[in-house]
């Protein structure tokens, strides 16, 4: 009866290693979302996806949706192709704004490497 407890702790000593090992060496791989970005609205487009990211005043949160609310139009303005590791690509929102800055007409002054 001992030479049993003891192989069945040593199989579960031995499994437990073996997990913890697995996970040490897995590595978490990203890959570059590509989202159209929409100064004059401030909404980030996901065409694989076909999801929209816009900022919601109402909840003070950024909002994951399929279709826009009626209240925000993209029709007939510039868009802008960024990348982002994730899917929050809202968190570069600041930098965003400031590279595309849209004029009062809607129309997007972008920032070259040279103007900034």
């Amino acid at each position: 009866m001992k030479k049993i407890i003891l192989a069945i702790a040593l199989l579960v000593a031995i499994g437990s290693t073996l997990t913890v090992s697995a996970q040490e060496t897995r590595t978490v791989t990203t890959t570059r979302v590509r989202y159209y970005y929409y100064p004059s609205s401030n909404v980030y487009f996901n065409p694989v996806n076909n999801e929209y990211w816009y900022y919601d005043d109402a909840s003070t949160t950024w909002m994951q949706v399929q279709s826009l609310p009626t209240t925000i139009t993209l029709t007939k303005t510039p868009r802008y192709t960024v990348y982002y590791s994730g899917e929050d690509v809202w968190k570069d929102n600041s930098m965003h704004r400031k590279k595309y800055k849209a004029k009062g007409n809607g129309v997007a002054k972008t920032k070259t490497k040279g103007n900034q």
